[in-house]
């Protein structure tokens, strides 16, 4: 994938909270968004990653 050479917003990391944060700005109409994540977007997402964050 060819990543776009500039963005409104840039957001490193594709774990729950990154992500997070990319749907709510779409739904807020933003749309030059770009996630960068170095493996498969939430693959690295863990109970123990979360911060303190429990569902």
């Amino acid at each position: 994938m060819t990543l776009p050479r500039t963005a409104s917003i840039v957001i490193v990391g594709g774990g729950v909270v990154g992500c997070s944060i990319a749907y709510h700005l779409a739904g807020r109409g933003v749309r030059d968004v770009v996630v960068l994540e170095r493996e498969t977007v939430g693959s690295g997402t863990t109970s123990k990653a979360a911060g303190g964050i429990r569902a």
